[in-house]
């Protein structure tokens, strides 16, 4: 059935909720009972047959049921096992009060309905109809000793037998089990959506970030819907980063889903963010034609699903083998885009219940996952705004107050009356002071946010950031441009920005050079950004990775973390004593 992982965790909830399911049931038995009880003794035409014995059991069961009904109030916790105990139960008094009443014809009959109906309350449609099967068996049992037993003519022999009614109480009471057990089961199920549903807004949260969000909502997907495996790739509008998360399950089952994250480029995007037919659509990975395939889209206010034809990306279908794919669109508009796949849920009846549950889960889980993006917009953009705020105190305070110091130290050395000695100290301490000044305006340009709305304005953004070097250093440093158009997200534009940043810090503190230029060129597929200098060069001669750079635990460890974040290849020759050439290219998908 649908959504059959959550299922069991609703069919008998644990604790309070299953005590509080024995309560009603403890109340409609007792109730049933005495009011039973009440019924024939104010009844003129009271049992006749076997009145005392009848008495006795209805009596007998309205005693236990009062019983069970003061022992369930009392109990903290009711377990499965309770449930299958006191239905048995309740199965062999109402038995035992047919027989000793009237039979198949007896009015206590409507006993066997509450045990059907206690077993649809329970559990669902499997039990339910197992229980109405036992109590036809059971009622037939008896049927047959009244109509063929030696006693027939004894002391049932005022039983009146009729074939047709008992064909008809069978049916009855076979159609009753059907009919309660399928809506017990439809009423579970829904049980289990709202549960599932509120349980997934609950799983996108600030504190775990927009990563830790996600994972938490492709979870929830792998586990309600019981598939093999799950991706969900979020687009968001304003960085126009896109970034793929995909879960495998585990083959045990025991431990939580396999995750990967990677980021994509434009070509990749159109993999997996593709014009499909619809918010919600199932597909089947056999194709009809030349790669189309006919896939089940849900319509907004509308049960039964159309059929559409969707051409799924070769780039797609070769990422994973699948039979069957079922996907979601989220986001909001002008914000975020998202879109999750599930591949191959486990059951694949129901289906259009189950898109129209995986629409109300998209329903339910965009608001959340919106609340997140616009929160981490708001403190990425108060970070922004503290480290401006942080840049404008050091230039207008500290860095003022030292360039004061150093032109009274200045002035300090051109008294005639200091020694050559007083003049050399003078000197250092001047010297000091305009490294220190020096890290801070670096400090300053680094917190200052930088905002770049496209590639095409990276040139201009190094070609200031350079020029201001040379001012501020007087080390001698040019930039070059050349090749084509720069269409570089603005995320990774403003990565490449802070590795040149990072670059010259490092070339003023470490490398003694002289000179320095920066090129950037840019092709249809490639964007290469090199930095060179004459200094002293790292404490390694050749030309090394990325990975090379970690194995030996050299290289400048913030340029080597920038540039995984850019997704670009970072490589670096040096020479003691010759200088540095740091290269950092992006391969493909520089177009926003």
């Amino acid at each position: 059935m649908l959504l059959r992982p959550l299922l069991p965790r609703h069919n008998l909830p644990p604790g309070r909720q299953a005590a509080h399911l024995e309560r009603v049931l403890a109340v409609g038995r007792a109730f049933l009972t005495v009011t039973g009880l009440m019924a024939i003794y104010l009844d003129p035409t009271e049992p006749a047959r076997l009145r005392e014995v009848t008495y006795g059991v209805l009596s007998g069961y309205a005693v236990y049921s009062v019983v069970v009904l003061a022992f369930i109030h009392g109990m903290p916790r009711v377990t499965n096992g309770h449930a299958q105990v006191l239905h048995g139960l309740d199965i062999l008094w109402t038995s035992a009060l047919t027989v000793v009443s009237e039979g198949p014809i007896s009015p206590f009959f409507l006993f066997f309905l509450f045990v059907v109906l206690a077993a649809a309350y329970r559990w669902g449609f499997r039990e339910t109809v197992g229980t109405a099967v036992v109590t036809v068996a059971v009622f037939l049992f008896e049927t047959a000793v009244t109509a063929v037993g030696p006693w027939s003519t004894s002391w049932l022999a005022t039983t009146d037998f009729e074939l047709n009614r008992t064909i008809l109480r069978v049916a009855y009471l076979l159609l009753t089990g059907v009919l309660l057990g399928y809506l017990a089961e439809q009423e579970k199920q829904s049980r289990a959506e709202v549960a599932a549903l509120a349980d997934a807004a609950r799983q996108p949260h600030v504190h775990l970030g927009l990563g830790g969000s996600v994972t938490a909502v492709a979870r929830t997907l792998l586990s309600t819907f019981n598939a093999a495996a799950a991706a969900l790739v979020v687009r968001e509008c304003e960085t126009r980063r896109t970034l793929l998360w995909q879960f495998e399950r585990h083959a045990g089952g025991h431990d939580g889903p396999r995750a990967r994250r990677v980021e994509l480029g434009p070509a990749q995007q159109a993999t997996w963010l593709f014009d499909d037919p619809g918010r919600v659509w199932s597909a089947i990975h056999a194709a009809d034609g030349e790669g189309r395939r006919v896939a089940r889209v849900t319509e907004p206010s509308v049960w039964p699903l159309k059929r559409e034809s969707v051409e799924l990306p070769a780039e797609l279908v070769d990422a994973r083998a699948f039979r069957t794919v079922t996907a979601v669109n989220l986001g909001l508009a002008g914000e975020w885009q998202a879109r999750a796949y599930l591949f191959d849920v486990a059951d694949s009846r129901g289906l259009e219940r189950r898109l129209h549950f995986l629409e109300a889960f998209a329903e339910h889980v965009t608001p959340a996952l919106t609340n997140v993006f616009l929160l981490r917009r708001l403190r990425s953009r108060a970070s922004a705004a503290e480290r401006a705020r942080v840049a404008r105190e050091l230039h207008d305070g500290a860095i003022q107050a030292l360039f004061g110091i150093e032109l009274k130290i200045e002035a300090m050395r051109r008294e005639s009356r200091r020694t050559a000695e007083d003049r050399a100290d003078l000197a250092g301490i001047q010297d000091l002071l305009r490294r220190e000044v020096l890290s801070l305006r670096e400090l300053m340009q680094a917190l200052r946010p930088i905002e770049i709305e496209s590639g095409e304005h990276l040139p201009d953004v190094l070609a200031g950031l350079v020029e201001r070097f040379r001012r501020d250093t007087g080390i001698s440093a040019r930039f070059m441009a050349s090749g084509g158009r720069i269409s570089l997200p603005p995320a990774k534009a403003l990565e490449l920005v802070r590795i040149v940043q990072e670059a010259l810090a490092n070339v003023r503190k470490h490398s003694q050079a002289r000179n320095v230029l920066v090129r950037l060129t840019a092709d249809d597929d490639t964007c290469r950004l090199v930095v060179e200098d004459d200094g002293r060069g790292f404490d390694f001669e050749g030309r090394l990775s990325a990975r090379e750079l970690d194995e030996r635990r050299v290289g400048p460890a913030i340029i080597k973390e920038r540039a995984r974040i850019a997704g670009a290849e970072l490589a670096v020759d040096s020479a003691p004593g010759a200088g540095t050439r740091l290269e950092v290219a992006l391969y493909g998908g520089l177009h926003a």
